[in-house]
């Protein structure tokens, strides 16, 4: 099940993107003989008077195969034929496409589902399964005091636990809190841990969240917010990563995402919905890169067309060809990653 939602997932982002660069093309009359979803042997396929419809075998990637983008082609209205801002409008419409659809998607999901807020209460909410404290708290205790300190709000509980941890080594040691369970205080000896990642103590536990419901406005403004969230994110993300600050087996590739869609879908459809908006913005976000093969790629050829510069036709279709060996070899590297952590 969880392969399917990926592959779905996976081919819905691409067919928008895919559908930009056609749709597109066809508007300014730019010839397009092949739409594929997937790559390798064809599956199934159908024609119509201009173009052919295919599904392939491997779900992964895509592409609208637009005529004329070859140095000799001679393709009447082909795409090399077209004026430069055609050819830039049309080398960027899968991306528009997939930052809309994105959008989209979180306006549709905070519309149906509403906003999750926490609790501000230091009310418990879920308790880690590997918690040292699974069968001593309770969901719905109310944390009073901890360690002697009463506990106001959901922040307070780890100010006061960072505060002892200064004092003490407290790591896998007992400690007193008092919480309130069915309108009654009890004492209870509770043991902290240490985070594996940030190495900070902590007693296991989660807030209790509500549900907002939101009107379209709301759900609007909601999506305009997360969108902007992510879209940074993954700028900063590319930049740590291209500046040499992130280490390349961290990035996850087409593998590695049916392992993260698996995850999500524990807790359940807006998650999956917020999962595929990140990666609609990421892969969007990846095209765009002046990158050899990529539309970002294609249209920094464009852009020096448009200030005088006009680089030979059959050089830059090796450039690009060399990036797109270079971007296979990446992803088979990030897939072999990918599988490699699935066994660990």
């Amino acid at each position: 099940m969880v392969f399917l939602i990926a592959v779905i997932m996976l081919g819905l982002i691409i067919f928008v993107h895919e559908l930009g660069h056609s749709l597109s093309a066809k508007f300014f009359g730019m010839p397009v003989s092949e739409f594929s979803i997937g790559m390798g042997p064809q599956v199934c396929s159908f024609e119509t008077e201009k173009t052919m419809y295919s599904f392939r075998a491997i779900p992964i990637g895509g592409y609208a195969n637009i005529e004329g983008m070859e140095p000799d082609s001679t393709i009447e209205n082909g795409f090399n034929t077209k004026p430069a801002y055609q050819r830039i409008i049309v080398l960027s419409a899968g991306v528009i496409m997939n930052f809309l659809t994105a959008f989209l998607v979180l306006v549709i999901a905070f519309k149906l589902s509403g906003k999750m807020e926490f609790v501000k209460v230091p009310i418990v909410g879920k308790i880690a399964e590997e918690s040292f404290n699974k069968n001593i708290l309770k969901i719905n205790d109310k944390i009073l005091e901890i360690e002697g300190k009463e506990i106001k709000d959901w922040q307070d509980i780890s100010k006061r636990i960072n505060l002892l941890d200064k004092d003490k080594n407290l790591n896998e040691k007992d400690i007193k809190i008092i919480v309130e369970r069915e309108s009654k205080q009890k004492e209870l000896s509770v043991k902290l841990e240490r985070n594996k990642n940030n190495k900070r103590l902590m007693l296991g536990i989660n807030p209790a969240f509500k549900k907002e419901k939101l009107n379209f406005s709301e759900a609007l403004s909601q999506s305009v917010e997360t969108f902007n969230n992510i879209f940074i994110g993954t700028l900063k993300g590319f930049g740590l990563l291209f500046g040499g600050k992130a280490n390349l087996k961290d990035v996850t590739g087409p593998v590695g995402i049916f392992k993260v869609v698996g995850e999500m879908a524990k807790f359940g459809w807006f998650s999956l919905a917020s999962l595929s908006a990140i990666i609609s913005i990421n892969i969007g976000l990846l095209n765009l890169l002046p990158i050899p093969a990529l539309d970002g790629g294609r249209i920094i050829f464009v852009l020096l067309e448009l200030v005088g510069i006009r680089p030979n036709k059959k050089w830059e279709e090796k450039i690009h060809r060399a990036g797109m060996v270079l971007l296979l070899i990446l992803i088979v590297g990030i897939s072999m990653n990918d599988i490699f952590k699935l066994f660990k």
